[in-house]
Formats: C-alpha cells, sequence, structure tokens
C-alpha cells in the first residue's frame, strides 16, 4: 500500500471542507497521534495556505511532512472555532501548537451581596467579603486576579479594618450569641448580634467596593466626612475610630509600585522567545506581574504566539477590562469578541510606557540579550559600566526584616550571584528603612563577600536623598552610587533618579535608560518582597502551637491565618476556636487549655 503524500491530504482535505469557518486536526502518520489543532475563517484558503507558500518556517515544513490525515470540523463563526481551538489544544496538547507550561489559579476578592430570592435569611442581607480560587464566579462584585495572594490578604486585611465587614461563613454567622475575636480586633462590626444597623453596614460595603474598584478617593472623602460630623458632635471615640480606618486605606496606598491614570482593570503583555509577561493593573493599581514560559515555539513568529497564548491564558483567569500586547495581532477583532474585552495593539501614551518596560522585563528573562549601557555611563560619568548592584528592604514595621541585593552584569540579571540578607529586629530597630540599608551595605562591602564577587561600577539604592547619603556613607567612595525615587504621583515612567554629588535628574517618559533602572529597581524590590514572604512563612512553623497535642502543620496554617497572631490564639474563646475550618470541639478546647490552664 502506497501512503498518500501529505500536500496530496491537505488538498482533498480542503475541498472537502470547503470555504466554512472550522477547526481543523492534523495527525501524525507515524504515530497518529494529534500534532497540531488550527482554527480557520475559510477551511479551504486555510489549509491550502500550507502547500502554496514556499517559504514556510522549517517548523511547519517538518510538522506538514509528518502528516498521515486531517480532520475538520465546521463552525457557525470564526468565535466559535476560536473557543473549539482554544478547548482542543488544553485537552489534546498538541506538540506543535504552543502550551502555556503555567496552568494554575488565581486568587480572587468576592463581595457576597444577597439576590432577591434570598433577602429572608438575615445572614445574607449584610454581605460578605472573603477570597476565591475560581475565575468561574459571575457577577460585578468579583475582584481580580491577583497573582500574589500575599498581596489579595493585604487588601482583604485593609478592608476589613477600613469598612469592619464580616468575613465569616453564613452558617457561623447565624449561629452567633456575641461577637467574635474579630469584632474585638477591630476587623468586624459585629452584624451578627445587630451592633450595626443594615443601612450603615451598606454604606461600609459600598465604600469597600469603591476601595476593590480603585476609588480610593471617593472612599476616603465619605469617610472623612463622617469624621468631621463625629467631631463636630463631639463623639471623639467614634471620630477617632474613623481615623484608624481612613489610615488602614493608605496601608494599600504605600504598598503599590506604580499607578496608571485610569481606574480600569488592565493586563499588559509582552512576549520575548519562550518567556512572556504579564503586568497586572487592577483598579489602575499596579498588584504584581507574573512570567510564563510556552513550549513548541520552534520558528513561529510572535504575533501567532501572543494570540495563542491569549486565548489559553484567558480560560485560566477572568480578562480585565482591557488587554494591551506587545505585538500587532492579526485577530484582535475575532479576539476582543471572544473575550468580550477591548485589546490595544498599539499602545501610545503611558500604556506604551508600560510596554516597553514589560519588554526589557521579558528580555532580561531570556538572558539572550545585551542592553547597550552607554546612555547610563554618560548619565552617570563612570568610563565603563560592567557590573551594576541594585539594593532594596523588604519588612513590615522590622519583622522579618530582609534585604536583596541583584546584580545585572556583562550585559545581562544573573541572578546565580543575588544575595539575600536576614536582618534581626534589633538591627531593623522597628522599621527603620536607612539603618537596615546601612546593615546590608555593610554586610556587602565586608572581607567575606567582596572576596567572593567583584565589586560593582555602579550601586543603585531605591530611595531619595536621605537614603543616598546613607549610602555613600557606608561606601566611602570605594564605588559609584545613584539613587532612583518614586515622586509623589507614583505614575508608572515619572521616577526621578539623583546622582551621587546630588544632582537630580529627571529623564521624562518613554526615556530607555529610565525603563531600564526601573526594570532592575522592580528586580530588586521583586526579590526582597519575595525572601520576606518565605522568612515569614518559616517563622510561622517555629511557635507555641508545635508542641500542642492534635495540632499538626495544616491546623497550625489555619489557626494563624484566622486568628493573624500567637496572641490572638491566646485571647480566643472555645467558640472562636471551633469556627477556625478543619478544628473541631476536642482540639479547640485542648487549645484553650495549653495557652489559659497549663501551669
Amino acid at each position: 500500500m502506497i501512503d498518500t503524500a501529505p500536500t496530496d491530504i491537505i488538498k482533498s482535505t480542503a475541498q472537502e471542507a470547503g470555504n466554512y469557518p472550522g477547526v481543523y486536526k492534523m495527525y501524525d502518520r507515524s504515530s497518529d497521534a494529534i500534532m497540531y489543532v488550527g482554527k480557520a475563517k475559510n477551511l479551504k484558503n486555510r489549509l491550502l495556505s500550507y502547500t502554496r507558500n514556499k517559504n514556510l518556517p522549517n517548523r511547519l515544513k517538518m510538522m506538514i511532512s509528518q502528516i498521515g490525515k486531517i480532520e475538520y470540523t465546521i463552525t457557525h463563526s470564526e468565535i466559535e472555532a476560536l473557543i473549539l481551538e482554544s478547548n482542543l489544544i488544553k485537552e489534546l496538547k498538541p506538540y506543535f501548537n504552543i502550551i502555556l507550561r503555567d496552568d494554575k489559579s488565581y486568587p480572587y476578592i468576592v463581595v457576597d451581596e444577597p439576590s432577591s430570592s434570598s433577602l429572608i435569611m438575615k445572614e445574607v442581607l449584610y454581605p460578605r467579603i472573603f477570597k476565591v480560587r475560581s475565575h468561574k464566579s459571575k457577577g460585578d462584585n468579583f475582584y481580580g486576579p491577583y497573582p500574589f495572594v500575599s498581596a489579595l490578604n493585604l487588601v482583604l486585611k485593609v478592608i476589613q479594618k477600613a469598612f469592619l465587614i464580616r468575613n465569616c461563613t453564613d452558617n457561623f454567622f447565624k449561629q452567633r450569641k456575641r461577637p467574635c475575636l474579630q469584632y474585638f480586633i477591630k476587623r468586624c462590626s459585629a452584624p451578627c448580634v445587630n451592633n450595626i444597623g443594615l443601612d450603615e453596614y451598606k454604606k461600609n460595603v459600598l465604600l469597600a467596593k469603591k476601595l476593590l474598584e480603585g476609588n480610593d478617593e471617593d472612599a476616603r472623602k465619605m469617610l472623612l466626612l463622617e469624621m468631621r460630623e463625629a467631631s463636630q458632635k463631639e463623639d471623639f471615640e467614634k471620630a477617632a475610630s474613623i481615623r484608624d480606618r481612613i489610615t488602614a486605606i493608605s496601608e494599600i496606598q504605600s504598598k503599590q509600585y506604580a499607578t496608571l491614570e485610569t481606574n480600569l482593570s488592565i493586563d499588559v503583555i509582552a512576549m520575548a522567545s519562550t518567556v512572556t509577561s504579564v503586568s497586572f493593573f487592577r483598579n489602575g493599581k499596579n498588584v504584581g506581574s507574573e512570567t510564563f514560559l510556552t513550549e513548541n515555539n520552534g520558528d513561529i513568529d510572535s504575533m501567532s504566539r501572543i494570540e495563542e497564548f491569549i486565548t489559553q491564558f484567558y480560560k485560566i483567569i477572568r480578562p480585565p477590562a482591557i488587554i494591551i500586547t506587545s505585538e500587532k495581532l492579526e485577530n484582535k477583532e475575532i479576539l476582543s469578541k471572544f473575550l468580550n474585552r477591548k485589546i490595544i495593539d498599539n499602545p501610545t501614551g503611558s500604556y506604551k510606557k508600560i510596554i516597553e518596560i514589560s519588554i526589557q522585563n521579558v528580555k532580561l528573562k531570556q538572558n539572550n540579550e545585551k542592553f547597550d549601557l552607554k546612555p547610563l555611563e554618560i548619565l552617570t560619568k563612570i568610563k565603563k559600566i560592567n557590573r551594576i548592584e541594585i539594593y532594596d528592604n523588604s519588612h513590615i514595621m522590622g519583622t522579618g526584616a530582609c534585604g536583596a541585593m541583584v546584580v545585572f552584569e556583562d550585559g545581562a540579571l544573573r541572578p546565580k550571584y543575588y544575595r539575600k540578607f536576614s536582618i534581626s529586629s534589633q538591627e531593623a530597630r522597628g522599621g527603620d528603612d536607612i539603618a537596615m540599608m546601612k546593615y546590608v551595605l555593610n554586610k556587602r562591602l565586608s572581607s567575606k563577600h567582596i572576596s567572593q564577587q567583584p565589586m560593582p561600577e555602579l550601586i543603585i539604592i531605591d530611595g531619595g536623598y536621605t537614603q543616598l547619603a546613607a549610602a555613600n556613607e557606608i561606601i566611602k567612595g570605594i564605588t559609584n552610587v545613584i539613587a532612583i525615587t518614586k515622586q509623589d504621583n507614583r505614575k508608572m515612567g515619572a521616577e526621578k533618579i539623583i546622582l551621587e554629588e546630588g544632582t537630580e535628574i529627571f529623564l521624562g517618559e518613554n526615556n530607555s535608560t529610565l525603563n531600564f533602572l526601573i526594570m532592575l529597581r522592580n528586580e530588586a524590590h521583586k526579590t526582597a518582597i519575595t525572601f520576606h514572604r518565605k522568612k515569614m512563612k518559616l517563622s510561622m512553623h517555629k511557635s507555641a502551637l508545635d508542641i500542642i497535642p492534635t495540632i499538626g502543620p495544616l491546623r497550625k496554617k489555619r489557626l494563624l491565618e484566622h486568628f493573624g497572631s500567637i496572641s490572638a490564639i491566646k485571647n480566643a474563646t472555645i467558640d472562636d476556636i471551633i469556627s477556625v475550618q478543619g478544628i473541631d470541639k476536642k482540639s479547640a478546647k485542648i487549645v484553650f487549655d495549653f495557652f489559659n490552664k497549663r501551669t
């Protein structure tokens, strides 16, 4: 039996499929495995294109040479073809398609408001706020995703402190006879025992939603007005409480690393070879970025790669209002309809700035492109720069304090040379960033570290004049140092550079040198935060809970996540402890007795 030539298979299938939209599957002649899934506006024309183009990439030439048969499915529209293609790629993982490796869930915040059919139940009249790991929930009160659960936990904590909204389950809520610990640590208004009126509680929910939607100032103004009214009525206790809630809102703003000139939620997608970077902006605030690896790229063009990434990625997460891409897209309109979202593939203004920084970051992740440092050498008046070290600290009021040193050498980031420094609470002095920076630089300049790694031509500090002066005090002319600092508006690209002698320079938006420095600063910031999270996680495992019978790692984690500290657990009642998921009455009594009755 003579095998049919691949080109003949393609031609006969194309004639049979006709001029309809649809999806086609190509099978390997030797293994009968599906090796490629594609979509088409016109199946006949798309399939025949594989036989007409003599300049096909090597990847496609190899694929065509292995075709044993082709199956197709006609669809009603291009969008239906796109959906089917996306589902088949995710399910079958054909080895000539681009496959997204990082298939994981992301956390979201939900404000669970009542539906009209559930108003007879008291608990649903008082919405709760909680986190979920599903992107399939419906409704406008669904916020996210957050690439890092720590960022989400911070937002949740702030909302509870600022607006006193419950996070307990409905079952726990309706069984309460008195307020739980969340009320006493000022993270809930205790609606379970009618401690707050429904109208006031709903107003707090509205404020919380404004904050989640990016309207920080609206929430702040409403609270300021309420605080002034309380002061005028000489209800100073209430005024002080509202003041503390306003301070809590500032926690989120102080943690933002960059903001957009809009309150919209935006994903910025940049791609280089096998690496794709997604920067997440939610309600105008940068909540982090993530790097993804894709398989089976071969020599496929970047436009096709980014389109396939989009169709796969937004099956994992809920798409934001706007998606910005670093590449022009052939099927932008179809993808926009598929996602029901706006896609910008030719960004301008502040959007272009974010894309440029994202592209630089992706290229550095690839580690295959050297950056031209001549503009930086001219700026700093350094004859030749080969090695740069960037420093940042991370801590929570001095707790878990640590520092990070990131290295850029020979034209690329060099993670193998990164260093992390643990800083004790005594050395951190209750959150003194200057003292922490001095400690880290002193460690770096110790004989041990100098012998292990060469000195850089340039050190970059995240901070202003005070930080730069402190760094110069330690470095003492051994090498050069500059600072990069955010301005008051914290706008992306509005950073200024402070040179060693104190000269302040604003390079302006869309400046490649500034983008490069921002990228280095962000890498140091991310490295420091990652190390800090690791330290805090390890510290959770070293507590009094370790010696309590029946309390294993999972229960210990749930207790600490629920109460926030050992001190809070010590002050909890048995009923409070039972409310923690996975803690039964017997274990709750053991925990309570351990902290309250042992001698």
